[in-house]
């Protein structure tokens, strides 16, 4: 697949912050589709019935599913919270998700008590069971019958809120779609008419009707309304100061509108640095983040026992693990001060860094650029910053200049992708100023659309748990180094040796004979020390060309790891393509199979029709038509 088949294959979601279309649209079909009249009332339900039936099997639930821990860092003031309730705005799953991700669920458990009966039943006709065993099964049989009936309820119960919930939905995103015809029709006649007293009151139509559209968009809103993060939530949302370290759990985020595989999101927000309330000493903001990461890394490395069912303790502590996988380091627009650098040092080591410049809708496009490269100039002799891949860079830089509606090259994270990333946050996804609006799902307007898209849809989440569990491992050595006793023993038995002999040597109240002997016990003990001496050294050397393979091994062992990683990506962007072609074929197919059953409607009643009977000929022509069609259907 060349580069250009990739980016095209990728399917970006139409409601993602990149606002790219996630379905490309579908060719013409070879038919031309039907009028509103020449369909049957039939064959509309029956194409609705098999939407609504494709809509409920690809809602159900994901592959996989693991977990990916976001913490914001910064100064005071800089709208962290905001920022992560903004993020992923668009993904966070809605109540209609809520509901089929329940009955998906419910199920399972049916499915579940299925099995166990049909295993108890095969056990009963057992020609080894007793009479005893036998009668113990059909109690346990009635009681799972039971409980497979109260399933089965819950389970009709839920399917039925859901279908519920999807026709009110489907319902008013069809009025709406009426009313905006009507709006649109009702200003074009408003803007021909000649006559101002009518072209005046289709004017205040068109204002009745966008009064009612606009209440009908808020009540699909309230249907839609986000699950797991809204504003008004609990624990420091809702624009209040935080104060404390805050975790809020989005769970089963997709990557993208449609996607078969999910996040279960922890958004870490902690408390600005540098206010007066927050800040104060003995209860310093910065100690705050720094000992929730170290926590996290302390309860990652001293897990021994797995806490899942279904996997095991290495598996769960790769997907499942708590460690802050990414930590986003908010700086103030236009400077960077000496406490950002200071916290950042101590951070970098222990989590993947990426330094984002908060608020940067309030610097022009020179000024961002400048400051951009004053920060990344400053840091590079203090700080390790995370870098994302640049295939990947450059693959959203494309799909983003592709998408705009006017010229657009952007370069994110600057030619080798160091640069800090400009972004702005907003509750509304905008800010209105008195010069215009600036959006944060524009990436002309700001580079979160380019973040989210890499951490996401580029598989950068993916790079970023890999990063944080090497630096876990290096902390977890360098603590042990930390904890491990000088070994100085050599040296302090040598130099009691030496002493003990001096003073036997400087004693006038021994013969010869003993200073002799002194002596030779003093050149015994050194020679046992020298050798001890020389036998650690040969095994520090061991242990150090032993550290240099181990070292070899990990870096080829990431080359292939990076070569799997290319190869399975190209691989799912195949696969995707391969989807999206399969669904423009079903599409063509339900558009001919709708014409097909209009016809055949049409043709019956050309035939019930009485006939004249100078029309043989034309009679004769429908007849020939009617067969030709059959045959080549």
């Amino acid at each position: 697949m060349s580069d250009a088949e990739s980016y095209e294959a990728i399917p970006w979601p139409g409601q993602s912050a990149s606002l790219f279309s996630s379905v490309r649209p579908s060719p013409q079909p070879s038919v031309a589709p039907p009028s509103s009249g020449e369909v049957s009332a039939l064959a509309a339900h029956l194409a609705d019935h098999l939407g609504e039936i494709a809509e409920d099997a690809d809602a159900l639930a994901f592959e996989h599913v693991e977990s990916f821990n976001l913490l914001c860092v910064g100064e005071s003031g800089l709208g962290k919270s905001t920022f992560l309730r903004n993020i992923f705005a668009h993904l966070d799953p809605t109540k209609l998700h809520e509901v089929r991700r329940r009955v998906a669920a419910q199920a399972d458990i049916v499915q579940s008590l299925e099995d166990v009966i049909a295993r108890n039943e095969h056990e009963s006709g057992h020609a080894q069971c007793d009479d005893v065993r036998a009668l113990a099964l059909r109690e346990e049989r009635t009681l799972l019958k039971a409980k497979r009936g109260e399933a089965l309820q819950t389970l009709e119960d839920l399917k039925l809120a859901k279908r519920t919930q999807e026709h009110a939905v489907g319902a008013l995103r069809s009025e709406i779609g009426v009313l905006a015809s009507r709006i649109k029709e009702l200003r074009g006649r408003r803007d021909a008419e000649e006559d101002d007293d009518v072209a005046a009151e289709l004017g205040r139509q068109v204002i009745e009707l966008q009064g009612e559209r606009k209440a009908k968009e808020a009540l699909l809103t309230s249907e839609l309304r986000r699950s797991n993060l809204d504003k008004e939530s609990d624990g420091g949302g809702g624009g209040g100061q935080t104060t404390d370290v805050v975790e809020r759990l989005i769970k089963e985020m997709p990557l993208y509108d449609g996607a078969r595989q999910g996040l279960d999101v922890t958004l870490i927000d902690t408390p600005g640095y540098g206010d007066l309330l927050v800040d104060t000493p003995g209860r310093s903001s910065a100690d705050k983040v720094v000992a929730e990461v170290e926590r996290r890394i302390s309860v990652h490395l001293a897990q021994e026992v797995a806490s899942r069912d279904d996997m095991p303790l290495d598996e769960e502590k790769k997907l499942w693990n708590g460690l802050v996988h990414l930590c986003l380091f908010f700086i103030p627009p236009h400077r960077m001060k000496r406490a950002d650098v200071e916290l950042m040092q101590r951070l970098h080591t222990l989590v993947p860094l990426v330094v984002v410049i908060a608020k940067s809708d309030t610097m022009t496009t020179e000024e961002t650029w400048k400051f951009k490269h004053q920060v990344c100039d400053q840091l590079k002799q203090h700080v390790s910053t995370f870098r994302f891949n640049e295939r990947s860079i450059k693959e959203v830089e494309q799909l983003h200049a592709e998408h705009a509606v006017d010229t657009f090259q952007p370069l994110y994270g600057g030619a080798d992708g160091s640069l800090p990333w400009a972004v702005m946050g907003a509750d509304d996804s905008q800010r209105e100023y008195i010069w215009g609006t600036a959006i944060t799902n524009e990436p002309r307007h700001s580079e979160l659309p380019a973040l989210r898209d890499l951490l996401l849809r580029a598989g950068g989440w993916q790079q970023l748990k890999r990063d944080a569990a090497l630096k876990a491992d290096k902390e977890a050595a360098r603590r042990a180094k930390a904890t491990l006793p000088p070994r100085r023993w050599g040296s302090e038995l040598w130099r009691g040796t030496r002493v003990g002999a001096e003073g036997l040597l400087s004693s006038r109240l021994l013969s010869p004979l003993l200073a002799v002997l002194a002596l030779v016990a003093a050149l015994v003990v050194a020679l046992t020390v020298r050798d001890a001496f020389h036998k650690e050294m040969s095994s520090v050397l061991t242990l150090e060309q032993q550290l240099e393979a181990l070292g070899r091994d990990l870096s080829s062992c990431s080359q292939a790891r990076d070569a799997l990683d290319r190869a399975s990506s190209a691989a799912k962007a195949e696969r995707m393509l391969y989807e999206r072609k399969v669904a423009m074929l079903e599409d063509d197919w339900n558009e001919c199979t709708q014409v097909r059953k209009a016809l055949e409607i049409d043709l019956q009643a050309i035939k019930t029709t009485p006939k004249p009977p100078l029309a043989a000929a034309t009679e004769r022509q429908a007849r020939a038509a009617a067969s030709g069609l059959e045959g080549w259907w």
